[in-house]
């Protein structure tokens, strides 16, 4: 319990260092007109801030495959599993690109946490609204076309474990309807780090990264045998329980 009260503590002060360190100058520079650099700066902004939050845990984090990212191409979507609240810094901290979220709606209300999401060009849906899921998959795809490096959790919840669970009808809508390329991503043993006993513990995360799948032509039927592909993909490491 004293190890969680003082990571919460350090949480905050990362969140709110963060701030100064790395928001203000951000939007500064997109006042000034200076949106090519702004946006470099808050991509590794970004990395920094969210693997000081998984380092301060005390994480090990193994990252496999970075090669399978396909750096060259212009639409890019992001498939992985979720275990837990971690893997949001997980991702963005230990993949070198500029990656943005669907986060539910009350995200904007919690302080200093919204004007980061509003800076990594999140997309916030409700989840009770059909008008806002629909409003969000079109912005993502919007922004997938723009070049925006999208990532998604099928599962639509945390799994609290190293299972899988089923995959959201039209979850994938987004990789589809952009045409981009699908990265599938597994994280493992990131619940461990919170979910598991419910406070903060130390331990191993592994990320790994999959070989791209082009989505691009496909008709209805393989939509369907691609998500069920991806979920196998995913769910390979997982049966390891190293």
């Amino acid at each position: 319990m004293v190890r969680t009260v003082l990571y919460a503590v350090y949480f905050g002060l990362v969140i709110l260092l963060s701030q100064f360190l790395v928001l203000l100058p951000y939007y500064i520079l997109r006042l000034f007109g200076l949106k090519k650099i702004a946006k470099t700066f808050i991509k590794w902004g970004a990395i920094a801030t969210a693997r000081l939050v998984i380092m301060g845990i005390g994480a090990k984090v193994r990252v496999h495959g970075l090669e399978n990212l396909p750096m060259d191409r212009q639409r890019i979507c992001l498939v992985s599993n979720h275990q837990g609240i971690f893997d949001v810094p997980l991702i963005i901290g230990y993949l070198p690109l500029q990656i943005a979220f669907i986060a539910k709606v009350e995200l904007k209300k919690v302080p200093l946490l919204n004007w980061w999401l509003f800076a990594i060009g999140a997309i916030l849906l409700d989840r009770k609204s059909r008008r806002s899921a629909i409003e969000a998959i079109r912005a993502g795809v919007e922004r997938i076309k723009a070049g925006q490096v999208l990532a998604i959790f099928p599962e639509g919840t945390r799994s609290r474990s190293n299972r899988i669970g089923s995959f959201k009808p039209g979850s994938l809508k987004l990789a589809y309807r952009s045409g981009s390329v699908i990265v599938p991503v597994t994280i493992k043993n990131c619940y461990r780090l919170l979910e598991e006993k419910g406070r903060i513990q130390p331990g191993p995360v592994d990320l790994y990264v999959h070989e791209a799948v082009d989505t691009a032509g496909l008709d209805e039927e393989g939509q369907k045998g691609l998500a069920e592909q991806l979920k196998t993909t995913i769910a390979g490491p997982l049966m390891d329980e190293s």
